[in-house]
């Protein structure tokens, strides 16, 4: 989730005139992590967002899971913390959070999680159009007791990744990784129709010349309704996702599957009459067990 915080601001801009709470992001690599719009979170006040975890099993009742997930924005309705949650409440065990600064524009430049393991920073550096070009891992030592409250001192780089961008054509945009010695390794090939709508993104690791791919569909609307993912296009293999959309506009359901095996189905739940997220629920195919994301929102 946290990369594809930098398109939240572009596809606010675009959905503006929609209350959807929720996006589907073209380029969404999970589709567990959810992404709330911007402008519904702004135009309604909201401060927060929890969900709860439960579980169903075949015969047995719902069962709450010591699992928690909390959301905090902004006033501009941009996400400012992210925190999943396990084991007992309040415990510090297993604990996951993410905070996120932005610059005056509404662009993320940094991520700082607090994990088990310490504090880790994405430093992420753009150019005049907004892209990034550098993106700077590092591990914060906390100088302080309470893993909490951060209290910087030695900080020590992990990596730092660098990007270029070339302009192949008006509807192809090729994105280069370069390592340490500023050479190329990878190459990053997103292509859009005529309208801006991303249609496909391949990837290339120049060494090995492994190759994958990435390709959307849309409803008449501009809605992502398919992703199509292909990791290795010298194999066989794809996973794909789908999307359906109610009169208003709200995501209301989605497919995964892998190859042509339907392997899970996603339904969303809203207010009648806020349409506020109330509940997702995840029915793994295979298995038979049903997850299920029970939400409260509260306002400012």
């Amino acid at each position: 989730m946290n990369r594809l915080l930098l398109l939240l601001p572009l596809f606010a801009a675009s959905l503006a005139a929609h209350a959807q709470a929720l996006l589907i992001l073209p380029n969404a690599n999970n589709s567990h992590d959810l992404h709330f719009n911007p402008l519904f979170i702004q135009r309604n006040n909201i401060a927060s967002i929890t969900g709860q975890r439960m579980v169903k099993r075949d015969g047995q009742p719902m069962r709450e899971q010591n699992e928690k997930y909390l959301y905090r924005f902004n006033p501009s309705g941009l996400p400012v913390y992210t925190n999943n949650s396990y084991g007992r409440p309040g415990s510090g065990q297993d604990t996951a959070s993410t905070t996120y600064t932005y610059d005056t524009s509404g662009k993320v430049r940094r991520r700082l999680r607090n994990d088990l393991n310490g504090h880790f920073a994405y430093d992420i550096e753009l150019d005049d159009k907004g892209r990034a070009i550098r993106e700077t891992y590092t591990r914060v030592e906390n100088l302080g007791t309470d893993r909490y409250n951060l209290i910087p001192g030695q900080v020590t780089e992990i990596s730092d990744e660098h990007f270029r961008y070339e302009q192949v054509n008006d509807s192809t945009v090729k994105k280069l990784f370069t390592n340490n010695h500023g050479l190329p390794f990878r190459e990053q090939t997103t292509t859009s129709n005529k309208l801006g709508y991303v249609q496909r993104i391949e990837d290339r690791y120049l060494i090995s010349n492994k190759r994958s791919r990435v390709s959307f569909r849309y409803d008449d609307k501009g809605r992502v309704v398919e992703r199509m993912e292909q990791p290795d296009l010298d194999r066989t293999g794809s996973t794909r996702r789908t999307w359906r959309y109610d009169a208003a506009g709200n995501v209301i359901d989605g497919m995964l599957w892998h190859d042509d095996r339907e392997m899970e189905r996603d339904e969303y739940l809203y207010d009648a009459h806020t349409m506020q997220l109330t509940a997702r629920l995840t029915k793994d195919l295979v298995t038979g067990v049903i997850h299920v994301v029970r939400f409260t929102t509260e306002r400012r």
